[in-house]
């Protein structure tokens, strides 16, 4: 009997449940052109398809497959054939777990309570020997490679130290990446990612190299703190959350997400090696377990240590030198709230009070409690984050929170109430100064009904006519088009908002004001809409109820139909099969032919033992195998 035709019928007698998950871990297209059970058949079994299921298996299972043969066997007998192949401690249990595991993925067939090898799969297993790939002596015998020795208590405590400093300085640069955001969206390129410009800015304003933008925006998506709408990265809402949490919990959440996004294989390898250098040896463990992973483990594991080092969950000198920290460690055995609490014993304390400098600074002394940092950060600007914090305050980050809607007192009562240094004279005079000299320029909105609405949506006005005129001759203003009507008054074409952020980009004194006169306050954030999140894995549903409709129902048409199909794919294999037909007054009798053709109903082929050819009526035929 076929491979086809066996695992056809398998795959026609599962639940759909169980079929979802084989189509999944398989990585069928939920878009796969096949119409019929023969047709996925052929879709598992091809090469492309095995090789592709066989990189993600570990070695364990893989040489239970090649233990298998094309006689039946329990798992007690692959037992045996393993340990005749070197394997040493060797478990039934854990033989029947692995062996039901690549059955439910279609890599071994069951058959009379034992397991049997498919050709398919052997073909691609004894093509290993050419790759380089270990065979079934290898699979069996070949021990893990040797653990590194561990590090000294001293050496560990170093280890969690760098780690921690590491881990709040990823944390905090997300923090300015998504604060970045809330403000100026970051442009995506064609092919992905932000455009060079954009990545030029956050490097900036995340203090990071401008290599590691990729990899700390990917932390931020992973965790929903960061969405992409269609050529714009901007923070989610539940960016804006996690702003107001402490260091710890803000880590708490990048490394779960970083957790979760594991592949189960490379969890596995990482786990294997939490107390042992990384770098080379983990690569060399991760060959050894996945022997036929090739480039992809080699890939997701170097793609995952690169994140793994930026979290502070493992650190050391040099790359190739990478040891898991107690939270990084704790991380993989335990859970990520755990892991916090052990990162959160090396991070800098948050502090609640500041010195204010006479040169318009603010030094905060370790990193500000989350509510207040935002606090000061709507009318100061983050200069520097190390040991201490430095902010500073200007003109232009005074008029952004008037801009917003704050007032000069509350600002003030403010750095009173955080200042251990009071409010110093040059502190108090910036700041009321530039609150006396805010709406000397008038940004508004026309109304429908004016005249002026005919050629313009927006309109700026001054009491002081020469402001006017050095808005119309600033030529970094020209993209508004704006157009003076009279002395004290200028149009445009374009939006309020657009209107008021370019005259405030530009630093001049602006406010928006209602057709009335009275101030609005205007922020410049924009937050990603809500959106449906894409479904993690591939919904199959259309795909099998295709199958089962080709089926249908279990009647006596539909159960011809299958034996139909069933001598098409054995015709087409030019296998011999076994034939069971209802002969009357006789009962079933069973003929081992070759089939050759189908016509009229009927069935020809070729009787090796009679060497004979035969035709028989489709009706009476009962089984085929």
């Amino acid at each position: 009997m076929t491979d086809i035709l066996t695992l056809a019928g398998n795959l026609r007698a599962l639940p759909d449940a169980t079929l979802e998950e084989l189509l999944i871990d398989r990585r069928v297209a939920s878009a796969a052109r096949a119409e019929d059970f023969f047709d996925l058949a052929e879709l598992l079994l091809d090469p492309s398809s095995i090789r592709s299921a066989l990189q993600r298996l570990d070695r364990q299972t893989l040489s239970v497959l090649a233990a298998a043969t094309t006689t039946p066997l329990p798992a007690e007998q692959i037992v045996d054939r393993l340990s005749g192949l070197g394997a040493a401690d060797v478990d039934v249990a854990d033989v029947e777990k692995r062996a039901s595991f690549a059955a439910d993925r279609a890599l071994l067939s069951r058959v009379d309570g034992g397991y049997v090898s498919i050709d398919a799969v052997e073909a691609v297993l004894a093509s290993w020997a050419i790759a380089g790939v270990p065979i079934a002596v290898e699979l069996a015998s070949a021990p893990a490679p040797s653990l590194p020795a561990a590090a000294s208590e001293a050496a560990h405590a170093l280890t969690d130290m760098s780690a921690a400093e590491q881990a709040f300085q990823t944390t905090s640069a997300c923090g300015e990446l998504l604060l970045e955001l809330l403000i100026n969206p970051a442009r995506e390129l064609g092919k992905g990612g932000p455009a060079l410009p954009e990545r030029k800015r956050l490097a900036t304003v995340m203090q990071v190299p401008g290599h590691t933008i990729d990899a700390h925006l990917d932390l931020s998506v992973r965790a929903g703190l960061v969405s992409h709408v269609p050529g714009l990265w901007l923070t989610a809402p539940a960016g804006e959350n996690w702003l107001a949490l402490t260091a710890a919990e803000r880590w708490r959440i990048l490394a779960a997400a970083w957790l979760d996004a594991l592949p189960s294989q490379v969890r596995t390898v990482l786990r294997g090696r939490t107390r042992s250098t990384w770098g080379p040896a983990l690569h060399d463990y991760a060959h050894w377990l996945y022997p036929a992973g090739g480039d992809w483990i080699r890939n997701q594991v170097a793609r995952v240590t690169e994140q793994a080092t930026m979290l502070g969950i493992t650190s050391g000198p040099s790359a190739d030198a990478q040891v898991p920290s107690t939270a990084g460690r704790i991380l993989l055995e335990t859970d990520a709230a755990t892991a916090a609490t052990a990162m959160a014993s090396h991070f800098p304390t948050h502090v609640s009070q500041v010195y204010l400098q006479h040169d318009l600074t603010v030094i905060a002394p370790g990193p500000l409690q989350p509510e207040l940092d935002l606090r000061l950060r709507t009318f100061a600007d983050l200069e520097g984050r190390a040991q201490a914090f430095s902010y500073r305050l200007s003109v232009e980050s005074v008029n952004r929170a008037l801009s917003a809607g704050d007032t000069a007192a509350d600002m003030l009562d403010f750095l009173s109430s955080l200042s251990l240094t009071g409010v110093p004279e040059p502190v108090h005079s910036l700041i009321s100064q530039a609150a006396a000299r805010f709406g000397a320029i008038r940004v508004g909105s026309i109304p429908v009904n004016h005249p002026d609405a005919v050629s313009a949506r927006t309109y700026v006005r001054a009491d002081d006519s020469s402001l006017i005129g050095m808005l119309d001759g600033d030529q970094a203003l020209n993209a508004l088009g704006l157009r003076r009507s009279d002395a004290n008054r200028m149009l445009s074409r374009l939006d309020l908002e657009d209107v008021f952020w370019a005259i405030s980009d530009a630093r001049y004194p602006v406010a928006a004001e209602t057709a009335s006169g009275e101030l609005i306050g205007l922020r410049r954030r924009r937050v990603a809409p809500p959106v449906e999140p894409e479904p993690e894995l591939p919904d199959h549903g259309i795909l099998i109820n295709r199958l089962r409709e080709v089926e249908g129902d279990t009647s006596e048409g539909t159960d011809l139909a299958w034996i139909a199909r069933q001598l098409d794919a054995a015709i087409r294999a030019k296998q011999t099969v076994t034939i069971t037909v209802e002969v009357p007054r006789s009962g079933p009798m069973d003929f081992v032919l070759e089939p050759t053709g189908v016509s009229g109903g009927r069935l020809r082929g070729r009787d090796k033992k009679a060497d004979i050819e035969r035709t028989l009526p489709l009706s009476s035929i009962i089984a085929l195998k």
